[in-house]
């Protein structure tokens, strides 16, 4: 089905940022924030969400899909973002999920705004651990040559890493805009999974939500690519928030150590592990992540 609302909003940066709405236009309000490459045009379970009277705001970060470029952005310059688009749509307290990607722009929202949020969800993520240079003394160590090079570089210049970004990129991203499923190409999907891939329409909506986010092309998706190499603005261990963590035991992409590492550094975190499911648990357990960021 496709979102009730698909619109955008003009910051007071005079950026344009785009979402969409699903479910339950008076219910409990949830943003759900997108992995990577993906976009606004994703929900989920669209029944689900309107059977627990849930309504849905899935937000395109600055440079994907429909969301204005904004260079040298940052996970902690996301919150100001999320609370004008929640002020523009008259919403004053409401849940944050993240997956994979998205995850650490919810822990952000969980440092920076909490008096917002009446829960925090982080389903499938390992950023918060593989990318935690500052609190993870694993993480520089084990880093590739490639992302050593760029991280080095987007330490002295930012502008200098997402051109090169942009370059690295460029036949990837323009290859996904014609064809969103080469995503899959590489991607070695569980058992648990496979029930999602092979129902088509769930299959379409969600490369479709592939192809959107990357159509503003390799020079806006840069600033995606290389978030994590940028100062956080936030950390960890100092998220007094209570966090909500989803884990797949056949997530192909998410190690379980880089779960077990958030868990222990966060002051406040709840992991449940969904034995059934891989990096799609999200769509299988949706019913429950709702339920726990709008406290049902």
């Amino acid at each position: 089905m496709p979102p009730l609302t698909d619109d955008a909003i003009r910051l007071s940066d005079g950026r344009r940022l785009a979402y969409a709405e699903w479910g339950e236009p008076q219910g409990r309000c949830v943003f759900l924030f997108h992995g990577t490459p993906h976009s606004r045009l994703w929900c989920p379970d669209e029944t689900v969400t309107a059977s627990l009277k849930v309504r849905l705001v899935t937000v395109d970060r600055p440079g994907i899909g429909g969301s204005d470029v904004l260079p040298r952005r940052t996970f902690g310059a996301w919150p100001s973002d999320v609370v004008e688009l929640a002020d523009a749509l008259r919403v004053e307290r409401f849940g944050v999920i993240g997956w994979s990607a998205g995850g650490p722009y919810a822990a952000a929202c969980a440092a920076c705004i909490p008096a917002r949020l009446t829960g925090v969800a982080i389903a499938c993520s390992r950023h918060l651990s593989q990318f935690n240079l500052a609190e993870n003394p694993s993480a520089e160590r084990e880093l590739e040559a490639d992302d050593r090079e760029m991280l080095e570089l987007a330490g002295r210049d930012p502008d200098a890493a997402a051109r090169a970004a942009t370059e690295q990129h460029r036949e990837w991203v323009q290859e996904l805009r014609k064809r969103p499923e080469m995503v899959l190409d590489d991607y070695e999907i569980s058992d648990g999974d496979r029930w999602f891939f092979e129902h088509e329409e769930r299959r379409r909506a969600f490369l479709d939500a592939v192809r959107e986010s990357v159509r503003q092309g390799p020079e806006a998706f840069a600033w995606e690519a290389i978030d994590v190499w940028l100062p956080w603005g936030f950390r960890v261990a100092d998220v007094a928030t209570e966090v909500h963590l989803w884990h797949g035991a056949q997530d192909t992409i998410v190690e379980r150590r880089h779960v077990d590492f958030i868990v222990q550094t966060l002051p406040n975190a709840r992991l449940i592990v969904w034995n059934d499911s891989g990096h799609q648990g999200i769509a299988r357990h949706w019913g429950e992540i709702l339920a726990a960021v709008t406290g049902r």
